[in-house]
C-alpha cells in the first residue's frame, strides 16, 4: 500500500529549489496548508530498513532542504496515509510549528561529544587535583566503597563540564546536554547555534581542546537542529495510529 513519507516541515512558499530524490528514488514534494508545508515523497508504508544507506538519505533529503529554508526534521519512518492527512496535521499543529520553525530561522545544530582519552583518566585526573596523585592518595581511592568512587568521579565531572561549556556555551542559544552517560563519556551536547556564529563555535571548542589536552573533543555538523523542535512534533509519533 502506497502512502507518505515525511521528512520534515517548512513555511510555505517558496517551493523547493532543485529536484531532491528521497527514500526509493522518489521525487521529493511538498504539500503546502495555510502556509506551511510538509516536505515529502510517495513511499509504501512498510518501513525502510534502519541502516546506514537509508539514514543518510533521510538525513541528505533535510539537509537539502536546510541549506534553503528552516526545516523543522522528523524522525526516519514517519508516514502518512494520505496528502489529506498530512493537511490535517499542518492544520492541527499549525500554531506549534510556527513557533518552532521562528526558534530554529537562521540556525543550525551542533554535536558535540568529550570523552577521557582513554579508561582511567578521569580517576587520574581527581587523584591529580585532590592529591597529586600520591600513592597514598591512590591507595585510598582503590579503597573507597564503589559508590563513594562514583559520588567523587560525578562531582568532579560536572565540574569540570561546567569549565569547558564556558569556552563556547555563550556562542549558542540554546543546549541540549547529556552528563556523565559513562565513566569514560563525559558529556554529550547539541547546541542550537546561529549560522552566522558557527565558526565562532568551532573556535570555542578547539580553544577548550587545547586546555583539556586529557580529553578528546569529537565535534560535528553544522545539522538540522534534531534536538530543538521535538515539542512541535510530538504529535507525528505514530501517525498511521490515527
Amino acid at each position: 500500500m502506497e502512502g507518505i513519507y515525511l521528512y520534515g516541515i517548512v513555511g510555505f512558499p517558496p517551493a523547493l529549489s532543485e529536484e531532491i530524490r528521497g527514500l526509493g528514488g522518489t521525487p521529493v514534494f511538498l504539500v503546502p496548508h495555510g502556509g506551511l508545508a510538509a516536505v515529502v515523497s510517495r513511499s509504501s508504508l512498510s518501513p525502510w530498513p534502519v541502516d546506514e544507506a537509508h539514514l543518510t538519505l533521510h538525513e541528505t533529503v533535510v539537509e537539502e532542504v536546510m541549506d534553503a529554508r528552516p526545516i523543522l526534521p522528523v524522525r526516519f519512518n514517519t508516514f502518512l496515509r494520505t496528502k489529506e492527512a498530512v493537511i490535517a496535521l499542518l492544520d492541527e499543529r499549525a500554531q506549534a510549528f510556527r513557533s518552532a520553525l521562528g526558534r530554529v530561522e537562521g540556525k543550525v545544530e551542533m554535536g558535540l561529544r568529550v570523552l577521557w582519552q582513554a579508561p582511567g583518566e578521569a580517576e587520574a585526573w581527581v587523584d591529580q587535583k585532590t592529591g597529586d596523585g600520591s600513592p597514598g592518595t591512590a591507595y585510598l581511592s582503590r579503597r573507597l566503597q564503589e559508590e563513594q568512587r562514583r559520588a567523587g568521579l560525578r562531582a568532579a565531572g560536572e565540574k569540570l563540564i561546567q569549565e569547558i561549556q564556558a569556552f563556547f556555551h555563550p556562542l549558542a542559544v540554546e543546549r541540549w546536554l547529556q552528563r556523565l552517560p559513562t565513566e569514560r563519556l563525559l558529556f554529550t551536547g547539541a547546541y542550537l547555534v546561529e549560522r552566522y556564529r558557527v565558526d565562532a563555535f568551532r573556535e570555542g571548542v578547539a580553544k577548550a581542546q587545547q586546555e583539556f589536552s586529557r580529553l578528546s573533543f569529537l565535534l560535528t555538523g553544522p545539522w538540522p537542529p534534531h534536538h530543538f523542535v521535538n515539542g512541535a512534533l510530538d504529535e507525528t509519533k505514530d501517525p498511521l495510529g490515527a
